[in-house]
């Protein structure tokens, strides 16, 4: 087993307990706020490092178009459907069903010959799936008017959608940085982002948000997901991964749908059905599959 990195172990604390923090924050703000406040919050942040470390903002010409759309699903629309499936769902739940990501990932590369195929990386992909599927059906009720279905779809939407945009990243990340990488990006979600959180078809949520009435813990699980999980874990990611192999890096990722569900449990209330702690396990099983020999790690984002 790879040694574990302290840079990467913090950033996956802060990402496990993201999940949390979307569900007080939820009893106060609708996705739509969230999603919109949270965008100029943390695009002001990160922003701001770029220029105090000199890193140009300008996209190269040849990658621009890659580049924004890029970021229109990675800013945008998984967004949209991870805020709003995260608000039906449990948390762990949510981080559970959101780690099939990198299998989708896996399974685009090799069908655009992106990378090469592999079997491995196949079968673990099946056996993950297969544990989410006991995560999904395994709650009581999952088939009845008491499930949480609708969110758990719209989550698999949402890593679709985060793995369609690192696609279409993967190839601009040989020319240009991570960090002015992502931060040139933004600029792509914005207008699924204005258009979700400020027109009335909406409801305009981002202009409704009664900010005199949140209490302490509001504010704080509010700067956790914008500057927290947004931009201090994402500098330690890449810190990390500056430290050790591809897929050394890749392995502590495995550790978030396990920290979501502890920190869900323990400050939620929510546990794991047997039947869905046992898909926990299958899940991460597959995933192990699937990174095992992986030598390039794809870019990644905080949820």
């Amino acid at each position: 087993m790879p040694k574990p990195n302290l840079f990467l172990l913090i950033a996956m604390l802060f990402w496990g307990y993201n999940f949390v923090s979307l569900k007080v924050l939820n009893q106060v703000m609708p996705p739509g706020a969230v999603i919109f406040w949270r965008y100029f919050v943390m695009g002001a942040m990160l922003v701001t490092i770029c220029i105090a470390k000199g890193i140009s903002l300008v996209p190269p010409a040849e990658h621009r178009t890659r580049i924004w759309l890029a970021g229109c699903f990675s800013m945008g629309i998984y967004m949209v459907f991870f805020m709003e499936g995260v608000k039906r769902s449990a948390a762990g739940e949510s981080a559970i069903i959101l780690a099939t990501n990198p299998i989708m990932v896996a399974v685009m590369a090799m069908w655009l010959k992106m990378e090469p195929k592999s079997i491995q990386k196949l079968v673990g992909g099946v056996i993950a799936l297969f544990g989410v599927a006991c995560v999904v059906l395994g709650r009581p009720g999952a088939l009845t008017g008491e499930s949480h279905l609708l969110g758990d779809l719209l989550l698999l939407l949402s890593a679709f959608a985060w793995a369609v945009s690192i696609i279409l990243a993967k190839p601009v990340s040989k020319d240009v940085k991570a960090l002015p990488l992502f931060t040139m990006s933004m600029l792509g979600g914005l207008p699924v982002v204005f258009l979700y959180g400020v027109l009335p078809i909406t409801g305009a949520p981002a202009l409704n948000v009664h900010w005199a009435d949140l209490e302490f813990r509001h504010w704080a699980n509010f700067v956790q997901v914008c500057l927290g999980s947004g931009v201090v874990a994402m500098v330690f990611y890449y810190r990390g991964v500056e430290e050790m192999d591809a897929s050394s890096a890749a392995m502590h990722q495995f550790l978030v749908p396990v920290l979501a569900t502890g920190f869900a449990a323990y400050f939620l209330n929510e546990r794991l059905d047997p039947v869905q702690g046992i898909g926990l396990i299958v899940l991460i099983t597959g995933l192990y599959l699937v990174f095992k020999r992986q030598v390039e790690l794809p870019l990644k984002i905080n949820r």
